[in-house]
């Protein structure tokens, strides 16, 4: 939402706001409730590719790229197996989604949230 504010009202506010949760974001560290977009690592992604395609800083895609790294381990492998594993927000579904808006960071959106 910070993130539409700034687009919407230019003001500058909205985005140090954004870049301010991007940090809490990063310094509190990943969500391991599973791979999803909703409360996973894949949804954590998303705030850094978010924060990359408003300000194109390559800070925020090495930390979405980071996050990426995360779901190939073997300590999130132990991960709280979702309720609906195949789904776009608990499960791989939403992983997908992350995975393939890496490969262009630049049009890079939120599934059926697109704010840009």
């Amino acid at each position: 939402m910070l993130a539409k504010g700034y687009m919407v009202f230019e003001d500058k506010k909205y985005l140090d706001s954004a870049l301010r949760c991007g940090e809490v974001s990063w310094e509190k560290g990943l969500l391991t409730k599973g791979p999803g977009i909703c409360h996973g690592v894949a949804g954590s992604g998303y705030v850094f590719l978010t924060l990359y395609r408003l300000t194109q800083d390559p800070k925020h895609l090495h930390r979405a790229i980071q996050f990426y790294h995360f779901i190939n381990t073997e300590e999130f492998k132990q991960a709280r197996t979702p309720d609906n594993p195949y789904s776009l927000y608990e499960g791989v579904g939403g992983t997908v989604c992350f995975v393939a808006d890496l490969l262009n960071p630049l049009q890079a959106s939120f599934p059926l949230f697109d704010i840009f």
